[in-house]
């Protein structure tokens, strides 16, 4: 009776080993085509890479001025700045209607000429 009892359980272990071999071949079969998939998507990067300095190489220059028209008002501002020599303030005036529309501060140089109006808010 214990042969047969251990025939029984070597038979149990033989068929538990064989379909735990089977899953991992299954597995292998799932994951076939990922190479494939990896290498189409890594020369489809390479292909719009190569393409894309093309329209970098265009929009750079456009940067590049723009940046100096930025430095441009900075450097008209100080300019600007040391000329003035005093501060009046101003009532601004409509023409038609000859009502106080706004007040602010003019900002004047040695020649008498108004630099800059800052309007005050009431």
């Amino acid at each position: 009776m214990r042969s047969g009892k251990a025939f029984c359980f070597i038979c149990f272990i033989l068929l538990f080993l064989i379909s735990a071999c089977q899953n991992e071949k299954a597995d292998d079969n799932d994951y076939s085509g990922v190479s494939d998939l990896i290498s189409g998507r890594n020369k489809a990067r390479y292909d719009t890479a190569e393409r894309a300095p093309v329209k970098n190489t265009r929009s750079k220059p456009v940067e590049e001025n723009i940046d100096t028209s930025r430095q441009a008002p900075d450097s008209k501002t100080e300019e600007i700045l040391p000329i003035v020599l005093y501060e009046e303030k101003v009532d601004i005036i409509g023409s038609e209607s000859k009502e106080t529309l706004a007040k602010g501060v003019a900002y004047i140089n040695k020649n008498g000429q108004i630099v800059r109006i800052k309007i005050l808010k009431e």
